[in-house]
């Protein structure tokens, strides 16, 4: 009641009641001046930035510009920050959501340093032309051609540009070179290397899934295997701070409530921290006063409604054939409940075909680490209408293509093992379900069955060269009692005609 008295939150109806009762006052005039007041707040969170701009980016990542509301990463900075003033090459890395982008941008933005930010896409070259063409003037063209002739161009032109300075180059979602051909990245990593040796101290912003494909690499392995600083899920604290701080520097709270909830909905959940966020951009521009209530984060649709609206927007962009791979991979990525509720399931990257992963991580509804893939919360399962859909229609195909998963993976692992193949109804069962319209078997699950089928019709032919033996045997087995039984009959005739003779 304080609260409300103060102007920082709308009290529930049924508080105003008791109070008015309790008062001895107008019950049903109090009924119709909450109505008019919600009415009032309703119409204060629907005008556009009243309540001015939302310290919380939602999905996207933190930006140069945001250092002074970067919370919960405090330590990672610092720890960067003490390695870079003594190492010349760094390699930050952790799951997609984790936040990479966000401490290189907001945490290592403002180090004091002339820094350039790139990202590599599938042209590296083409990238630290347009980004040293911005920072010295020369034409793009020109140094796309100098940097071709030699990687070591990229640290002169550097040196040139900074003079006595020292270069931050930071290279965030560098897992994008793997998809460069392959000499671009073996030229990018060469330049890399060169330019930490002189004008430049590099930092990569690796996801952790990639971490592997880097340290395997025969020009960058060295470097990057005593340069890897890994970045772990927030603690309990950190993500506190990460959702009051930015709120309270700006002026408002957080109810307790509503810390509690958001601290229950992102815990154990990869890639829950952006949309929690979200939700806060949405519950802020929906509060008038001071304090951001549980109420308000409910009436925006909380965590939930971030994810769905995401889910929704991205999967609204996709052509109809992406659409239907769009469903096979979020169904791969639940586990069917049996009398419980459907969960997240971790698929190795190996099971899945689909190119819509990059798409979905990119958006933070899938997470990717070195383990594996997954989806960001438990909340899009039941939250999603789609996802709700897909999921009750043929719950027994499902079960079906879900065993095949497994049963291939069993295979495998038993290195193509005939006794693990598919035999019988089984294999029956899930080539039916393979022939359907709306089944994507992935290659794995397709060599599977096909391994199922061959092993059948050997399995035939064996069984049919057999039969023939058996027929073949028996028939000589007739023909040999039949020659021995004439033979008998002859020998017994025979002796009878020679004693016959003899009497006579």
């Amino acid at each position: 009641m304080s609260d409300a008295a103060g102007g920082r939150k709308l009290p529930t109806l049924a508080v105003v009641l008791a109070y008015v009762r309790a008062c001895d006052g107008p019950v049903t005039e109090w009924d119709e001046r909450w109505h008019e007041a919600a009415a009032e707040f309703a119409r204060r969170r629907r005008s556009p930035g009243s309540a001015g701009e939302p310290p919380y980016p939602g999905p996207a990542a933190f930006g140069r510009g945001d250092a002074g509301r970067f919370f919960g990463r405090e330590d990672v900075v610092e720890l960067l920050l003490r390695r870079l003033a003594e190492e010349r090459f760094l390699v930050v890395s952790g799951p997609s959501g984790s936040g990479v982008t966000s401490v290189l941008q907001a945490g290592l933005g403002p180090s004091g340093r002339p820094v350039v930010f790139l990202r590599p896409g599938r042209r590296p070259l083409e990238e630290c032309a347009a980004r040293l063409a911005a920072l010295t003037g020369t034409p793009a063209v020109r140094l796309r051609a100098e940097f071709a002739a030699d990687p070591g161009n990229l640290g002169l032109r550097i040196r040139q540009a900074v003079a006595d300075a020292e270069l931050l180059l930071v290279v965030d979602q560098f897992e994008e070179v793997f998809a460069a051909a392959e000499n671009e990245r073996s030229w990018f990593f060469a330049a890399l290397l060169r330019a930490a040796q002189g004008p430049a101290r590099v930092v990569l912003g690796l996801r952790a899934d990639f971490a592997d494909a880097c340290v395997r690499h025969p020009v960058l392995a060295d470097a990057a295997r005593n340069a890897l600083v890994p970045l772990g899920p927030l603690t309990a604290g950190q993500v506190r701070s990460a959702l009051v701080r930015p709120a309270a520097d700006a002026g408002r709270g957080l109810e307790n409530a509503l810390v509690a909830t958001l601290m229950a909905e992102v815990a154990r959940q990869p890639g829950a921290l952006p949309f929690a966020t979200e939700a806060l951009r949405r519950t802020w521009r929906a509060t008038s006063g001071v304090t951001l209530t549980l109420a308000g984060y409910d009436a925006t649709g909380g965590l939930t409604a971030a994810l769905v609206d995401t889910a929704e927007a991205v999967y609204s962009r996709l052509t109809s054939p992406e659409k239907t791979e769009a469903r096979d991979l979020f169904l791969r990525l639940v586990t069917f409940g049996e009398g419980t509720a459907d969960t997240r399931r971790r698929v190795p990257s190996t099971e899945l075909d689909s190119t819509l992963v990059e798409r979905f991580v990119r958006a933070r509804l899938v997470t990717a680490d070195r383990t594996g893939l997954e989806l960001a919360h438990d909340a899009l399962i039941n939250g999603w209408p789609r996802l709700r859909g897909w999921l009750a229609t043929d719950r027994a195909a499902l079960r079906v293509h879900r065993r095949l998963t497994e049963a291939t993976r069993l295979w495998e692992s038993a290195d193509g093992e005939p006794a693990a193949l598919y035999r019988g109804a089984r294999l029956d069962e899930a080539l039916k379900w393979a022939q359907r319209a709306d089944a994507r078997p992935n290659a794995r699950e397709r060599r599977f069955l096909q391994a199922g089928v061959r092993l059948r019709g050997a399995e035939e032919m064996t069984n049919r060269r057999s039969a023939v033996r058996r027929r073949r045997l028996s028939a000589a087995a007739a023909v040999s009692a039949l020659l021995a039984a004439a033979s008998t009959a002859a020998a017994v005739l025979q002796h009878r005609r020679s004693k016959i003779s003899t009497n006579t």
